[in-house]
């Protein structure tokens, strides 16, 4: 397991955050991170993305990119859902090109829509039939709090509806802690298909540096390695002080390599 540094990292601190990502994160020690932001979250974004001139970026700063964050899963009606898919699609190849290993996001409707959870099913199953059959992107669903992924029964129903599997879960230790989910249960449940874990720290429902929180990350790594999760730990940081996200980056970098036991 190692640590990816995602740009939400620099979210509100650097007008770009992908560019200060790969300026600051290799300083402290970095190697992997993930794009996320306004490059890639939106339908138009994908579209427009520049796949050569990001690839060119990443190279100079000596990081690698692991996995990207696209539009939301699902949509408010079947166009809406397709316009989705289509886009999601364009990041799957976004991601083989730059050589990242897996797509993760969430829904995008509250739950309280109606038969919003059948659409995110219905974003996944087309995705799945845009992209190449021997395509090894994994497509991982990110719980969010009040989301149409939320709970652990969300990604259960459509992990049973799609048998591909390519398509997963990401453990997001902040958004289960605010939903009131049992995270360790949440890992041994998906152990077979948990193919991305976002790591943040929280204070009840506000997320803050790791280390300055109340989860237990340690039990949360722990679980993990106990159902031999193969991936890495992305590092996420939405804080409500932005102007101190450089210091929380570097704090955690240190702090999570030392408990994962790794060489700094």
């Amino acid at each position: 397991m190692d640590i990816i540094c995602a740009s939400i990292c620099y979210r509100g601190y650097a007008e770009d955050e992908v560019a200060a990502t790969l300026e600051y994160a290799p300083q402290i020690g970095y190697r992997l991170m993930e794009i996320h932001g306004p490059l890639i979250w939106s339908v138009d974004a994908a579209h427009a993305f520049d796949i050569d001139g990001m690839k060119t970026k990443i190279d100079a700063s000596g990081m690698k990119c692991a996995g990207l964050y696209p539009p939301g899963w699902g949509g408010q009606d079947t166009a809406d859902v397709d316009v989705r898919a289509g886009a999601i699609a364009k990041c799957v190849e976004i991601a083989e090109r730059l050589g990242a290993t897996h797509l993760t996001t969430s829904g995008a409707q509250r739950r309280t829509e109606p038969g919003a959870l059948d659409r995110v099913t219905a974003c996944v199953r087309e995705v799945l039939q845009r992209i190449p059959a021997e395509s090894q992107i994994k497509l991982t669903l990110e719980p969010h709090h009040g989301n149409v992924l939320e709970q652990a029964s969300d990604f259960q129903t459509i992990l049973d509806a799609i048998s591909d599997e390519r398509v997963g879960v990401c453990i997001d230790t902040g958004h289960f802690h605010a939903s009131g989910v049992d995270t360790l249960a949440a890992i041994r449940q998906f152990a077979s298909r948990l193919y991305a874990v976002h790591l943040k720290d929280h204070l009840g429902t506000v997320s803050v540096g790791i280390g300055r929180g109340g989860l237990n990350l340690k039990e949360i790594i722990e679980a993990l390695q106990a159902v031999d999760y193969q991936g890495d730990l992305t590092l996420e940081l939405e804080v409500e002080d932005p102007e101190n996200l450089p210091r929380y980056t570097e704090e955690a970098y240190f702090y999570l390599k030392g408990m994962l036991g790794l060489q700094l």
